[in-house]
């Protein structure tokens, strides 16, 4: 009847994504990480997308981004006679903060208008911003060793982090696009999926550790 219609505009829309208990967040969190090649997202267990979990894990990145990256540039600071005393660079919590949330919300929101274009079954909206909202949780423990002022190891652990998520991302949505789509053009699409994913990861890299 009416009371089911979807209102952009009202909080009881969006109360049900947030309806989830630590139990249910644990258990996502570790599907996200998971290194197995065939375990999707939305399966047995999770049936439904949630809100809460990917915005508190964009918002730890957020801080944990600026706070080690400002960590890892103190221990790497070296006194001159322009600069004698370490700074902190608030700007890199501003950039964060724009970076991480306009991605987790732009991206999903971009994918979810091609595929109402493209596709006869499009993504979820919600689902796509789930599903991005979680691959970023291999990025908090990175950020975190990524205070280790070793060029070659900041790279690999960032390396590391985008190939557990981008793969993350990609066995979620590719059913969606090899389903409908032809192989040049469902490849084509997995790859700009991958490009843009590799830039962020390249960004977060060269913008907070160097």
């Amino acid at each position: 009847g009416g009371g089911r219609s979807w209102n952009p505009i009202s909080l009881a829309t969006y109360q049900q994504y947030f309806d989830v208990d630590t139990a249910d967040i644990l258990a996502r969190l570790k599907k996200s990480v998971s290194p197995s090649a065939s375990e999707k997202f939305f399966s047995d267990d999770v049936t439904k997308p949630d809100l809460y979990g990917p915005f508190w894990l964009c918002t730890t990145l957020i801080f944990t981004m600026a706070a080690a990256g400002n960590l890892g540039a103190m221990m790497s600071f070296r006194p001159t006679e322009d600069s004698r005393v370490f700074t902190y660079n608030f700007s890199k919590l501003t950039v964060a903060t724009s970076i991480l949330y306009g991605y987790a919300g732009l991206v999903p929101l971009v994918g979810w208008a091609v595929s109402k274009w493209l596709f006869s079954a499009p993504f979820g909206l919600i689902e796509l911003i789930c599903v991005y909202g979680y691959s970023l949780s291999v990025f908090i423990p990175a950020s975190l060793l990524c205070v280790i002022p070793i060029e070659i190891f900041r790279w690999l652990v960032i390396g590391l982090a985008f190939g557990s998520s981008v793969r993350f991302i990609t066995r979620n949505v590719k059913d969606v696009v090899m389903g409908q789509l032809d192989d040049r053009k469902a490849l084509s699409v997995l790859i700009a999926v991958g490009a843009l994913h590799g830039c962020l990861a390249i960004f977060l890299k060269l913008y907070f550790y160097s």
